[in-house]
């Protein structure tokens, strides 16, 4: 384990336990240096690699705070991730933005509209690696939520549909393949954009069987071993 993975993973297992949580300010770099046995510059190098998976966020003039800990969303259940010992690593997510457009593709053939929103997110994986997510709504569907903050965007995107539109999900289609990172992965992620990737597409069904959200999964190559679980219907929300 390289000194970054032993930082990193000290301070998102504080963030699992409780011990650091939301909006706690963490100790200066040099205070966490000493504290990690390492340099300054190795740590510099550690709380920018935690800051760019969400998990912390750097204010000019006030210091670093934990940005809150999203464990297992219900968004990523249906991938989970293991580490050596077998132990399921924790998911964290990270809301990029909101784009509205009326490019077609595979999201515009499965949901029939004629305008869409999609929710970039990265969801880092126990500090490990990170993946690329695109949330594809109706632009119709996204507008009737009545606006939505940036936690709720970093949340279960599903049971927010479930709840304000009552558009519960009761079946989810999922498909694997190798392809080429999306120009969205791409840029949150820094892939070749000429190298085949890991690429999870979901489809989302609502009631009478009614398209209700498009999901592509990005990410590179990563090590840990991954559970591929099968969705079946949910009404009442995530088990």
């Amino acid at each position: 384990m390289t000194k970054l993975e032993r930082i990193s993973n000290a301070i998102i297992e504080a963030i699992e336990s409780g011990a650091l949580r939301e909006g706690h300010r963490l100790p200066s770099e040099e205070e966490l240096a000493v504290q990690h046995r390492v340099s300054v510059g190795t740590m510099q190098k550690a709380l920018a690699r935690l800051a760019h998976a969400g998990l912390i966020r750097r204010e000019h003039g006030r210091g670093t705070f934990i940005s809150g800990h999203k464990v297992a969303p219900a968004d990523v259940r249906h991938l989970r991730f293991l580490d050596e010992q077998g132990h399921p690593l924790t998911s964290y997510v990270h809301a990029h933005g909101v784009k509205r457009m009326k490019r077609k593709g595979p999201w515009s053939d499965f949901l029939e509209g004629q305008a869409f929103v999609r929710v970039d997110r990265t969801i880092n994986i126990g500090g490990k690696f990170d993946l690329s997510s695109e949330f594809w709504l109706r632009e119709e569907d996204f507008d009737k939520l009545g606006g939505v903050e940036r936690q709720e965007l970093e949340s279960n995107l599903r049971e927010l549909l479930r709840h304000r539109l009552a558009l519960p999900t009761l079946r989810v289609d999922q498909w694997i393949r190798f392809a080429p990172p999306t120009a969205a992965a791409v840029r949150a992620l820094g892939l070749d954009p000429e190298k085949p990737g890991f690429l999870m597409e979901l489809r989302g069904y609502t009631l009478r069987d009614k398209p209700l959200y498009y999901q592509r999964v990005c990410a590179g190559p990563f090590s840990e071993r991954l559970v591929i679980v099968r969705q079946g219907p949910q009404v009442d929300g995530p088990p």
